[in-house]
């Protein structure tokens, strides 16, 4: 899997529902999978630039791509393809907007925040931040963005494109909605070696 299909995988898992049934949020989209679900696929990637980095007596390339994400919404009515297109542009309005969801230290499972180790105090305390959703101290608690965690640029995050592109002209027509988003980010390889300073990631991610 690619690290940008990761990323969206991980930041639309399990927050996606139609009438209180979770939908699958998959990677290809295969005979056995079933209506309606969503896959998101990588459809283009080129390297922006590259620069040799030194991090604990090792040698690193680093590599800064952009990639083209396609995520295809696919069901069987009207109603299901706006309810889910909607859900997922409010998923990333939410992370571009650093909610309390898409830290990466937030446990949706049971709403604990792994710095403290109980619930989320976007949920108990009141202040400034935690009424839109936030993170009420970041520095203190350690917050991690999505884009942060993923090492995406976040001011070039955006959603290039929406088409529908339906198929009904098989046996049972199936309803397609694709949402095309582009986005830079940096990756790393370990090469080895002797070092001779220490790495900086932390540049352009906010």
């Amino acid at each position: 899997m690619y690290p940008m299909e990761k990323a969206l995988l991980d930041l639309l898992k399990g927050y996606i529902f139609l009438d209180n049934t979770k939908i699958p949020i998959i990677r290809r989209l295969k005979p056995i999978d079933k209506t309606p679900c969503i896959t998101i696929q990588q459809a283009a990637e080129v390297q922006l630039s590259r620069r040799y980095l030194n991090k604990n007596d090792s040698q690193l390339i680093g590599l800064k791509n952009n990639a083209e994400i396609w995520i295809n919404i696919w069901c069987d009515t009207e109603e299901e393809r706006h309810s889910l297109i909607n859900q997922v542009t409010k998923r990333i309005f939410q992370a571009l907007g650093n909610h309390y969801t898409t830290c990466a230290n937030f446990n949706k499972e049971n709403s604990m925040c792994s710095t403290l180790n109980h619930e989320c105090e976007s949920l108990t305390v009141n202040n400034g931040r935690s009424v839109k959703g936030q993170c009420p101290y970041p520095k203190k608690y350690n917050y991690c963005n999505w884009f942060h965690h993923h090492h995406i640029v976040k001011n070039s995050f955006k959603i290039s494109g929406r088409n529908d592109m339906d198929e009904l002209d098989i046996a049972e027509p199936v309803l397609r909605t694709l949402i095309q988003l582009d986005m830079d980010y940096y990756l790393t390889h370990d090469l080895g070696g002797i070092t001779f300073n220490e790495i900086q990631l932390n540049e352009d991610l906010l």
